[in-house]
């Protein structure tokens, strides 16, 4: 071999062709020249130079994944941080996937919900009542699959019918009502009512026009209803004074069946009647009316118990003659003169009169009159010297 050979090789053996059996290619002339480019190519790797081992560390790792959600929260506001080539950094799907999956859980807390005490919860699918949940901690799907709604079947609720009776209160009309006895009375009444079926409550009765109205329209509706029957199968009468209570017991009752037949789920408690009187245009009229009757009672009754005093008096009296009657058959004289002696007793029972008998013969003996019949004719001694003259008037004007 020649030196020129010799020399060929040994520049060969600078100057050395890729090898083409390695499938990678020149592996050497590659990386020398990706070393250059791998320097500014590692701001845009978010997880920095992965052949530094200090860009693994857990510490740098979490800051880096906090400026992420920052800048995907808005937290730090404008566009994603640039790099130090200018270019903005991009999130990979790591950060999506943290992003997502917090929503996800979200999402799915928001099916839990608590059932307080005297409350019920109806839970429905699509719409369609599928459960209920008493009081406690529960849970459903997240919406849009199932939703619940809540229902206090203790508490109960009030309404009222008909004006105030407060003073000033204007009247609508609602409590005008018609009698049995075709007589016109404003009424004002109380319902006190509760849920006694929380899904019948719910589902089964539409409140209101195109169900936008609230339960309380209902109740007051059917009691309003159930007030009018049952006054008009009464009369004003009752309704005023002693039925009050007959007709609260009955408007319940009648309540009761007809929200019952709705398959309403309401249980009416009470009917309280606060005031029953006529129409205020004609009230004034009235209680001039309902005076002169109370009058007329009174004088009545006044009648009655004269009557039943002085009636037995008389019965007494009449059987007593009858009784006389038959004895003054039996004995003329004798019961003549007893009657005179009982007559005559009854008439100067109270005088202060002394009856001597003239009949008997010889001198009158001499009597020892009691001192209160001088004293009485003391007393009226006055009142006999003015009357004497009166008395002597007559005979002197006669001789004349």
């Amino acid at each position: 071999m020649s030196e020129d050979d010799g020399k060929d090789d040994a520049g060969s053996g600078k100057n050395e062709k890729p090898n083409t059996n390695n499938p990678w290619g020149n592996v050497t002339g590659i990386n020398d020249r990706n070393r250059g480019q791998k320097n500014a190519n590692n701001s845009n790797n978010p997880w920095g130079n992965d052949n530094n081992p200090q860009s693994q560390n857990l510490d740098d790792l979490a800051k880096r994944i906090e400026d992420k959600l920052r800048a995907a929260l808005g937290g730090g506001g404008g566009s994603p941080p640039p790099t130090s080539s200018g270019t903005p950094r991009r999130f990979d799907n790591r950060m999506l996937s943290v992003a997502g999956m917090v929503i996800g859980a979200l999402w799915l807390a928001s099916g839990v919900y608590v059932v307080d005490a005297g409350e019920e919860a109806l839970v429905s699918r699509f719409g369609k009542y599928v459960r209920f949940a008493e009081q406690g901690l529960s849970y459903r799907l997240p919406f849009p699959f199932e939703s619940h709604n809540l229902v206090n079947v203790q508490r109960v609720n009030t309404l009222t019918v008909g004006a105030s009776s407060a003073a000033g209160a204007q009247d609508d009309g609602q409590g005008l009502m018609l009698t049995g006895d075709e007589n016109i009375v404003n009424v004002s009444f109380q319902v006190f009512w509760r849920v006694k079926n929380a899904q019948q409550f719910q589902f089964n009765v539409a409140h209101g026009a195109n169900n936008r109205g609230e339960p309380s329209d209902t109740v007051s509706a059917v009691a309003e209803a159930s007030m009018r029957e049952v006054v008009g199968r009464s009369p004003l009468e009752k309704v005023l004074t002693t039925g009050r209570a007959t007709v609260e017991s009955q408007t319940r009752e009648l309540m009761q069946r007809t929200l019952n037949s709705y398959n309403s789920g309401i249980l009416v408690t009470q009917v309280n009647l606060r005031r029953a009187e006529p129409p205020a245009s004609v009230i004034a009229s009235f209680r001039e009316v309902a005076a002169a009757s109370q009058e007329a009672e009174t004088r009545i009754n006044q009648a009655l118990s004269y009557r039943n005093s002085v009636l037995p008096q008389a019965q007494g009296e009449a059987t007593r003659f009858n009784q006389l009657y038959q004895e003054y058959h039996l004995a003329p004289e004798v019961t003549r003169q007893r009657l005179y002696l009982e007559t005559m007793e009854k008439i100067y029972e109270r005088s202060n009169k002394i009856i001597m008998n003239n009949n008997r013969a010889g001198a009158a003996p001499m009597m020892v009159l009691p001192p209160e019949l001088f004293r009485n004719f003391t007393n009226a001694q006055p009142q006999a010297r003015v009357t004497a003259p009166a008395e002597n008037a007559a005979p002197t004007g006669g001789s004349q």
